[in-house]
């Protein structure tokens, strides 16, 4: 990593500084704010939470989204993906991470890591990361033609070589699921990992669930109610 300094502060979900930054470290085009540890105001919830993960199932309304990408004719995955990535990346709480000497900081920005169903076996997925732009269309196309990249290329890991900047989206499109988790180990990371289920029509609404694992280690309630909130209006103000 290449360090320079800079004297910036990191904003929270409601607009107040978390703590002032002096120090920006790169690696390769990866910018990576380490963190002050020990002036740092989650240092005792990381400490306690450190391996503890937060599960969340909502059905939000995607009524709007719906009507609106499929009057441009355009599909639900990349929108929705696009739309998690850019409340992602809006806030500072969803992208804190270690570096390679394991000290805490938050990515200047992170990249969407997603499943795709293989063409030569339907049973099977890919798995593909898409450069985020936080330019609907410009992420949209990038999208697509990752997409195809992934559904041909015959195996898990679709990308010979990533970023470390990246969090994890995946899809049941059959399943209107009510809850999830993941079995095995703790969770070791701090980015969420977000679940899309089958879109259902319900009356008048379309609705989606959309299932979430957090780090408790760097996300409490606050936040999480804050992530929902902010999909359910990013997806509604999206077109």
């Amino acid at each position: 990593m290449h360090k320079c300094v800079q004297t910036f502060f990191i904003v929270g979900c409601h607009g107040n500084p978390i703590f002032q930054i002096r120090e920006l470290y790169w690696e390769g085009t990866m910018a990576f704010i380490r963190i002050p540890y020990d002036q740092w105001e989650r240092k005792e919830y990381l400490e306690f939470f450190q391996n503890s993960s937060i599960y969340i199932t909502e059905q939000l309304d995607m009524t709007k989204l719906y009507c609106h990408i499929k009057q441009k004719g355009l599909r639900l995955y990349p929108s929705l993906v696009y739309c998690t990535a850019k409340v992602v990346n809006q806030y500072p709480e969803f992208r804190y991470a270690y570096d390679e000497q394991h000290c805490v900081g938050i990515w200047e920005e992170l990249h969407p890591y997603y499943t795709v169903p293989r063409v030569d076996n339907p049973t099977l997925f890919s798995m593909k990361y898409s450069v985020y732009s936080p330019d609907f269309l410009t992420f949209y196309h990038t999208f697509e033609q990752d997409y195809k990249v992934a559904e041909h290329c015959g195996r898990l890991l679709c990308d010979e070589t990533m970023p470390k900047n990246i969090f994890g989206v995946s899809i049941a499109p059959g399943v209107p699921f009510t809850g999830f988790c993941f079995g095995g180990e703790p969770k070791e990371d701090f980015v969420p990992f977000v679940l899309f289920g089958k879109l259902t029509h319900q009356g008048d609404r379309f609705l989606l669930p959309v299932g979430a694992e957090f780090s408790h280690a760097v996300n409490d309630g606050q936040h999480i109610s804050r992530f929902f909130e902010q999909l359910k209006e990013t997806a509604d103000n999206l077109l």
